[in-house]
């Protein structure tokens, strides 16, 4: 008995000394989408926070495909120990559901939220030749052309925007799916693709140096940093509004004490020189806050992206 009693006082107490002494050996965070995305920068600032708040070295691991389904399984699969993390988007914790009819990974079971990283919005742009400098223009285009022009997508972000604007803008786009959103920039600059709907990380380089041209915002309200641009709501399609995040999630199974730890360093790493520096450079706003309020706001993305689906008809046979 004498010894029983020693083994369940063990174990009630090892978890909070784990919590405690975490982390011991190197953090290993998936990012479901390709280098130079923002997901992957976003990942890259917060694993070297993560490196400097905690001593031991935080490694993103790029596993992109399947519009984040790979990454996602993989990080579903990992060990709940703390050590494998996941940062992320609404591609995979919202949309994909909807979108396809078996997933290898449950949005919500398969993991346990963490914390909200950084939220923004998307620039709709084209290519140089393609002779529209409006989102007027695009739309009388559009529906002189019905299902000539092409736009490129990365990620459920990128396509679940190009999708709502055909509904809500009345006008016929082809799709055409990448395995990531630098990828579609880069077709977009070669002239195989018309337009897409991208993050300002990866299409605010090509727009500022020339190489394309950007159209309008997805915010409801002019954007803090690009007030040049119009909203896609006030160019012709109002109502319109697009706003992607990120946020970071363990394997379902870790210990609470050890996701509380970790809420802990992202709330720090987000508040980190490095971080806001980041956000400035890409015009994001933080999004930091508890794993109750990532699991609700998941849970209300959740709700309005199925509507999109349902409406703009993404659902994949």
């Amino acid at each position: 008995m004498r010894l029983l009693l020693c083994l369940l006082a063990g174990i009630v107490s090892s978890t909070p000394l784990a919590a405690q002494d975490y982390p011991i050996k190197p953090i290993h965070i998936i990012a479901p989408f390709g280098p130079g995305t923002a997901t992957d920068t976003v990942a890259r600032v917060v694993a070297a926070e993560l490196t400097r708040l905690t001593g031991q070295a935080a490694v993103v691991d790029n596993k992109p495909g399947a519009e984040g389904q790979i990454g996602a399984q993989a990080a579903a699969l990992a060990p709940p120990d703390g050590y494998t993390l996941f940062v992320t988007t609404q591609t995979t914790q919202s949309i994909n559901q909807h979108v396809y009819k078996t997933l290898p990974y449950d949005p919500v079971k398969s993991f346990a939220p963490i914390s909200g990283l950084s939220g923004g919005a998307q620039i709709a742009m084209v290519r140089n030749d393609l002779g529209v400098k409006s989102i007027a223009e695009l739309i009388a285009l559009a529906q002189a052309q019905p299902g000539k022009l092409t736009f490129g997508s990365g990620n459920g972000s990128a396509r679940g925007a190009a999708e709502l604007f055909k509904i809500m803008a009345k006008v016929d786009l082809l799709g055409v799916p990448y395995k990531t959103q630098t990828q579609v920039v880069a077709d977009l600059l070669g002239g195989r693709i018309d337009v897409t709907f991208s993050d300002f990380t990866t299409g605010l380089p090509s727009i500022r140096s020339g190489q394309a041209r950007g159209l309008a915002v997805t915010s409801l309200q002019r954007y803090p940093g690009l007030e040049e641009y119009p909203t896609v709501a006030e160019s012709g399609v109002p109502g319109y509004e697009s706003r992607p995040w990120n946020a970071i999630y363990a394997p379902s199974g870790t210990p609470r004490p050890i996701i509380d730890k970790l809420n802990r360093l992202i709330r720090e790493a987000v508040a980190s020189e490095a971080y806001q520096r980041l956000l400035k450079i890409n015009l994001g706003v933080p999004f930091a806050g508890s794993p109750e309020d990532l699991a609700a706001w998941q849970e209300a993305e959740t709700r309005k992206w199925g509507e999109i689906v349902r409406i703009a008809g993404m659902k994949e046979p």
